[in-house]
């Protein structure tokens, strides 16, 4: 979204906030439908209570998407610098979240910080990545989904020390850790397709010309042939045909 007016800008920063709550709010009930089952939760009095990021980063991007297509912008362009802004406000929260006490880690452990300099790392890389897409080097999009797979990772990485996980596991691993995974593997296959198609049209704008036969290269049209060829019915021979002469 990109290079958008003024106007449809902070229409857009709305819509992706409303995005984010909506997504981030409805992730947490699927995720603890119990609570709200046993009536230890009740959404609109407990509202501000549960929110789970990756819910929310995917309402964001649904909603991002749809506000794109409606207002025919380009949604990959403004995914790519997004991909920079959203690690560095995520890693302002989570020092955030360390001061005010919440998301702590496991035996001591100031998981926030980890996070926070991980992210910091995470949108220095998105930035060296998107400098790449400016260029012309990479394709659009590849900042974004550099994120993807970064954060994931790091989310892979950090779970096991966070002590407010939720304690459901499926072979040993957590629900973040599950969505980190997918978020993984969604952005490498996005990636080497959106390679796949890079190399294709590099290839297709270097192809050099199909060079003539040699045939076709001493053929000689000359005023009135084509009109002579194409009346005269194949395999007829010439009317006047010059004879040599004897040597």
């Amino acid at each position: 979204m990109s290079g958008a007016p003024e106007n449809e800008f902070w229409a857009a920063m709305w819509a992706l906030l409303a995005g984010g709550i909506v997504g981030a709010k409805a992730l947490f009930v699927v995720l603890g439908w119990e609570h709200y089952a046993r009536g230890d939760l009740r959404f609109w009095a407990d509202f501000s209570v549960g929110f789970v990021f990756f819910g929310g980063l995917l309402g964001a991007v649904l909603t991002g998407a749809v506000f794109a297509r409606l207002r025919r912008l380009e949604f990959m362009r403004g995914a790519d610098y997004f991909a920079v802004a959203v690690p560095l406000g995520h890693a302002i929260g989570r020092i955030g979240c360390f001061f005010a006490g919440c998301c702590h880690g496991r035996s001591g452990h100031p998981v926030q910080l980890y996070e926070a300099l991980g992210l910091a790392l995470v949108a220095l890389t998105c930035r060296h990545v998107l400098g790449r897409v400016e260029a012309g080097v990479a394709s659009r999009g590849t900042a974004f989904r550099v994120y993807l797979a970064f954060y994931g990772a790091l989310r892979v990485l950090l779970d096991p020390l966070r002590a407010d996980g939720r304690p459901e596991r499926f072979l040993d691993i957590s629900h973040q850790q599950g969505i980190a995974l997918c978020a993984i593997a969604l952005a490498l296959v996005w990636q080497r397709a959106a390679g796949t198609r890079l190399r294709r049209a590099s290839r297709s704008a270097w192809e050099p010309p199909r060079r003539s036969t040699p045939r076709q290269a001493a053929r000689i049209d000359l005023p009135g042939c084509a009109e002579r060829d194409s009346a005269a019915p194949t395999g007829a021979r010439p009317a006047n045909p010059v004879r040599r002469a004897p040597t």
